[in-house]
């Protein structure tokens, strides 16, 4: 009986992981339950890169920020951003802006957000910043901006970006359930565990939980798993698009195929 690869996102990022699990035999559900709405500071920091900036550093912690932030940018804005330290919480969450030629510092190994936090304070002693404006959504963790208090570093935050609950058909997830087959579920964000769930019928979400392997993007989606109960979370993933080139398609092989 084939298993079900679950990907709680529909973008081309996942085309090569999707093609191999279909060639396995698998089959590949592709969800998109998360949508973005601007922010209620997108106006307000846009005057902030309209103003010359002599301290500050910016930040953020998702690549939904990342978006939110290029959509903002005008030439005059640009040379506001070109200006200021950047930072990342991962290669994912840099990957817009550094591909339009911005300069984005991010942690390469096992990204979180005290990582980043260790990262911004000690580059701001080289660099002679001490404020940072921190660039997210209405669904942030506050883990950076705590730690960057802590370490004496002024936060300035500004909300980009809403995150929406879209009405996703998730009955592939139900049937599966019902059929007993095994399913991999792959998840990006906490907010994408949340939607599943919220979608998902009365008796399922239990389930799902308990029988489900999850491969979670980032230690942020991990913990966010762990803390829900889920009984099959393995170490996370850290880079979307290197994963998604290579190595994915085999762990989903592995876990739809043959664990149980």
């Amino acid at each position: 009986m084939s298993g079900l690869l679950l990907l709680t996102r529909d973008d081309p990022r996942d085309d090569s992981m999707a093609l191999d699990a279909e060639r396995d035999g698998q089959e590949v559900a592709r969800v998109a339950l998360l949508g973005t709405e601007p922010g209620g500071d997108a106006d307000r920091f846009a005057a902030w890169l309209e103003t010359p900036q002599v301290d500050a550093a910016i930040a953020w912690t998702s690549r939904r920020a990342a978006e939110a932030l290029l959509a903002l940018l005008t030439p005059a804005r640009r040379a506001g951003l070109s200006h200021a330290p950047l930072f990342a919480v991962g290669a994912e969450s840099a990957a817009p802006v550094a591909n339009e030629g911005y300069r984005v510092d991010y942690v390469p190994e096992q990204p979180d957000a005290s990582r980043l936090a260790e990262k911004i304070v000690e580059e701001s002693e080289r660099r002679a910043f001490r404020r940072v404006a921190f660039l997210h959504g209405d669904r942030a963790l506050p883990d950076l901006p705590r730690a960057l208090r802590e370490a004496g570093i002024t936060v300035e935050p500004y909300e980009l970006y809403r995150i929406r609950f879209l009405p996703a058909d998730v009955s592939p997830v139900t049937r599966a359930l019902d059929q007993g087959r095994q399913i991999l579920a792959v998840f990006f964000s906490p907010s994408g565990v949340e939607a599943l769930e919220k979608l998902l019928p009365g008796g399922a979400v239990d389930r799902f939980r308990a029988e489900a392997w999850t491969m979670p993007y980032g230690a942020t989606t991990a913990r966010a798993l762990r803390d829900r109960g889920y009984a099959r979370v393995p170490a996370p993933v850290e880079r979307v698009a290197a994963g998604a080139a290579g190595g994915e398609p085999a762990a989903a092989r592995r876990s739809t195929g043959s664990h149980g």
